[in-house]
């Protein structure tokens, strides 16, 4: 079972140098879920998605709380409400999906406002907090604060410090919010992923093949954003998918007890590879007086900051404002090529480095998996996470679908295909 989260940091982060390591999602999440099955040439769907949450500027600090349980609003500069304000331009726009607008119309309302001119967008903490205070009792109120600060303190600590280091108390100022980079993840208002097997009782005869949660690999079960084409699962839904994926691969434990398994390839073959970026720099670290400059091999810190800078500037990162066109796509494969060529002369110095690198390979893989498949689907199905400019409106007569692909890693060669959607709960 592979299960080892989405992918963050594959696109350049709002917070740079001190903030780098800051993310709304856990940084740990390299990619690997969708990198190491698509080398051995498990099926993906919907790459193409990804999250773009709105958060707390710098801090990376969740709305949703205030949202949900302050009944805070977020305004333009000018204090305007920007949903209600847009919500007929929306419903010109995107017409049947603004009525009941999803998390990336809500982002796309504020994209509005910014890219207009009438940033920043502020969150009234402030505001709501007031008025709380008439309706609750002092105790309650207190609570209900403490439960705010678990909050972030629980889910990104990097916010209350930010608060404090600018003297901000939520309950007497306000604080500027924006759309952050993007993540690729199939558990929360994503639903990138790999293809599995659906329950018997529910999916199509196509879409089932005897394990629930079984990906195209026979025996390769997954969960939670490793399930593609099944979002807003969150924590409790993937825990649950997790269950029920394991229980899954027991069963296919126990009806395959007999089979005799064998590696693909030689083990110390691969040893040799996964060590490979600690030969590199030994044999060439003497080369340079830095160890860290050096023309016989690249960092993982550097090639991990390429990386970022081709995602972002070509695949509708924050730089082009979420925007990009076949050309700009096109133009990043040609340098995520080259990239994959570097890849290869990674040098670790230590441990650490040695998981970065790896880390990297994930990421470049899961990175132009989601290159691929935005330059594929002809529309924008996501206004709000990112755009086609060559194709800016949803196109549903021709990409009301799925999105499928798998790798070649012999070859180096994608398969991409369109797969029909069918409305299984109405």
């Amino acid at each position: 079972m592979i299960a080892c989260g989405g992918v963050v940091n594959v696109f350049r982060p709002r917070s740079v140098a001190e903030g780098q390591g800051r993310a709304w999602y856990p940084v740990w999440n390299a990619g690997s879920t969708y990198a190491m099955a698509a080398e051995i040439g498990a099926e993906m769907t919907m790459m193409e998605n990804r999250f773009v949450p709105a958060r707390f500027k710098d801090g990376y600090g969740p709305v949703g709380a205030w949202f949900l349980f302050f009944k805070a609003q977020a305004t333009n500069a000018a204090g305007e409400e920007y949903m209600s304000k847009n919500q007929e331009r929306l419903r010109q726009e995107y017409p049947g999906y603004a009525d009941a607008p999803g998390t990336c119309l809500r982002n796309h309302a504020m994209m509005i406002e910014m890219r207009e001119g009438r940033g920043p967008i502020y969150m009234h903490t402030d505001v709501a907090m007031a008025e709380l205070a008439k309706v609750l009792s002092k105790k309650e109120l207190k609570h209900l604060e403490a439960e705010a600060w678990e909050d972030f303190l629980d889910m990104s600590i990097s916010q209350a410090s930010l608060w404090a280091a600018t003297n901000t108390e939520p309950d007497k100022k306000k604080s500027e919010i924006m759309p952050s980079e993007p993540y690729l993840l199939g558990s929360h208002a994503g639903c990138a992923g790999l293809w599995v097997s659906g329950p018997a009782d529910l999916a199509p005869p196509e879409w089932n093949w005897g394990y629930n949660r079984m990906t195209t690999i026979t025996g390769l079960f997954t969960a939670g954003d490793g399930t593609g084409a099944s979002g807003h699962k969150f924590s409790s839904g993937s825990h649950a998918e997790g269950r029920i994926a394991g229980k899954s691969a027991i069963a296919f434990i126990i009806d395959h007890k007999d089979d005799k398994l064998e590696f693909a390839r030689d083990v110390d073959e691969v040893i040799a590879e996964i060590y490979l970026p600690f030969e590199i720099y030994e044999k060439y670290k003497n080369y340079t007086t830095d160890p860290a400059v050096n023309p016989n091999y690249i960092k993982p810190r550097h090639l991990q900051a390429r990386l970022q800078k081709i995602m972002d500037e070509y695949c509708a990162g924050v730089t082009s404002q979420y925007f990009t066109n076949e050309t700009s796509l096109k133009t990043g494969l040609e340098n995520l090529t080259m990239l994959k060529e570097d890849a290869a002369r990674m040098a670790a110095e230590d441990l650490h480095e040695l998981m970065r690198c790896w880390e990297n390979y994930h990421r470049i893989l899961a990175g132009e998996a989601h290159l691929r498949h935005i330059l594929f689907r002809q529309e924008t199905r996501y206004p709000g996470y990112y755009y086609r400019a060559d194709y800016i409106k949803i196109d549903d007569d021709n990409w009301k679908c799925f999105v499928n692909s798998k790798y070649n890693p012999a070859t180096n060669e994608w398969e991409i295909k369109k797969v029909p959607y069918k409305q299984l709960v109405s």
